[in-house]
C-alpha cells in the first residue's frame, strides 16, 4: 500500500472506533435496563452509567490510535524513533488517565448508591455533611496516584518526590494542628452523631440552643435570642453535652409551686394534675403527676411533672401551666404564701 492509502486506512480506523463507541453506549444502556429489572440494588446501574458514556468512547479511540501508531512504525521504518516514542508516551498517559476516570466513575457510583441507601435509613446528616468530603478526597487520591504513575512512566524518580511530599505534609500538619484536630472531630461527630441538625442541646456552660449547622471545623448553635454560638468541634467532643431532643423529642416539663401550710395536700395535687390534663399539648401517656416534695420555710412545696411531644413546645407549655395553676388555686381557695418569718421576743428580767 502506498502512503495515502495508509493514511486513509488510519482515518477509517479512527472514525470507525468513534462510530463503534457511539453504538456500544446505547447497547450498554439496554444491558443496564435489563439488569435494573432483575436486581433490586441500583449499584450495578450506576456503575454501568458511569462506564457507558465518555470512558467507552475514549477506550475505543485509544485502541484505534495505538493500532495506527504501531502500523505507522511498521510500514514507515524511516520515521524518527524519538517521535514514535513521544507519541507512545502520550498514548500511555492518555490510557492512564482514562483508567483514572473509570476508577473515579466507579467510586462516585458506589458513593451515590451508598448515599441513597443512607437516605432511606434516615442518615441525612451524614449525607449532607460527610459525603461531599469523601468524594473530594477520593477524587484527589485517584488522580494523584495517576499523576505519580505518569511521572514514573516518564522516568522521573518518584520515590524522592514522595518522600519530599511526606516531609512537606508533616510540616503542614504541624502548622495547622488545631484545624486538623477540629476536622477529625467533625468527622467523628458526623459518624457518631451525638446530635443532629435541628436537635436542641444544652452546653456545659448552661446555654441552650438548636443545632444550626455541623461543619468540618466547627458547629453552629442557634440560641433562643437568635444568636449563633460557633464552637470548635474538638471542644464539643471534650465537653459534656446534653441532647434534649434525642433519642426522643418528647420532653418533660416541670412546674414548682408552694402553698400555705394547712392546705389540703391531696386537693392541691388534684388541682395541679387536672390543670395539666386540660392542656392540649400535654401528653396523656405518661399522665401528668403532682408530688409533695418539701416542707419549705414558708410553704408546702409541690412539683408537677408532665410531658410534651415536641421539645420546642416546652417553654410555652410551662408558661401556660403556671398561669392556669395560679387561676385554679384562686378558684379553689388555695393560698400561695408570701415568704414570712415569725420572730418571738422574750423579755429579759
Amino acid at each position: 500500500m502506498n502512503k495515502w492509502t495508509d493514511i486513509l486506512l488510519w482515518v477509517i480506523v479512527i472514525v470507525s472506533a468513534f462510530v463503534i463507541a457511539k453504538v456500544v453506549s446505547p447497547v450498554l444502556g439496554e444491558v443496564r435496563n435489563k439488569l435494573a429489572a432483575k436486581t433490586k440494588s441500583k449499584l450495578d446501574d450506576y456503575i454501568l452509567d458511569a462506564l457507558r458514556k465518555k470512558p467507552v468512547m475514549h477506550i475505543f479511540i485509544l485502541l484505534a490510535l495505538i493500532w495506527v501508531v504501531n502500523d505507522a512504525a511498521a510500514n514507515f521504518p524511516e520515521m524518527n524513533s524519538k517521535i514514535i516514542l513521544i507519541i507512545n508516551n502520550a498514548l500511555a498517559i492518555y490510557g492512564i488517565f482514562i483508567g483514572a476516570f473509570i476508577i473515579d466513575g466507579i467510586i462516585m457510583a458506589i458513593l451515590k448508591w451508598a448515599n441513597e441507601e443512607l437516605q432511606h435509613s434516615g442518615q441525612t446528616a451524614v449525607i449532607h455533611e460527610f459525603f461531599p468530603l469523601i468524594r473530594k478526597v477520593m477524587r484527589v487520591i485517584v488522580f494523584s496516584v495517576a499523576a505519580v504513575i505518569v511521572l514514573s512512566h516518564l522516568g522521573v524518580d518518584v520515590s524522592s518526590l514522595i518522600v519530599s511530599m511526606g516531609v512537606a505534609g508533616a510540616a503542614l500538619a504541624l502548622a495547622v494542628k488545631n484545624t486538623i484536630e477540629n476536622a477529625v472531630s467533625g468527622i467523628l461527630i458526623m459518624l457518631d452523631r451525638p446530635f443532629r441538625i435541628g436537635d436542641r442541646i444544652k452546653l456545659d456552660t448552661g446555654e441552650v440552643g438548636d443545632i444550626y449547622e455541623i461543619g468540618l471545623r466547627s458547629t453552629k448553635i442557634l440560641t433562643f435570642e437568635n444568636n449563633l454560638i460557633i464552637l470548635p468541634n474538638s471542644k464539643l467532643l471534650d465537653d459534656k453535652i446534653v441532647n434534649l431532643s434525642y433519642p426522643n423529642p418528647i420532653i418533660r416539663v416541670k412546674i414548682e409551686v408552694g402553698v400555705a401550710y394547712g392546705s389540703d395536700i391531696e386537693k392541691v395535687k388534684s388541682v395541679m394534675e387536672k390543670t395539666a390534663r386540660e392542656n392540649k399539648l400535654v401528653l396523656e401517656d405518661p399522665a401528668p403527676a403532682a408530688y409533695f416534695v418539701n416542707f419549705g420555710e414558708s410553704s408546702l412545696d409541690f412539683i408537677l411533672l408532665a410531658r410534651v411531644e415536641k421539645y420546642k413546645d416546652a417553654w410555652n407549655v410551662e408558661n401556660q401551666l403556671r398561669e392556669k395553676i395560679y387561676e385554679a388555686f384562686a378558684e379553689n381557695n388555695i393560698e400561695i404564701p408570701f415568704p414570712q418569718m415569725d420572730v418571738n421576743m422574750k423579755s429579759m428580767k
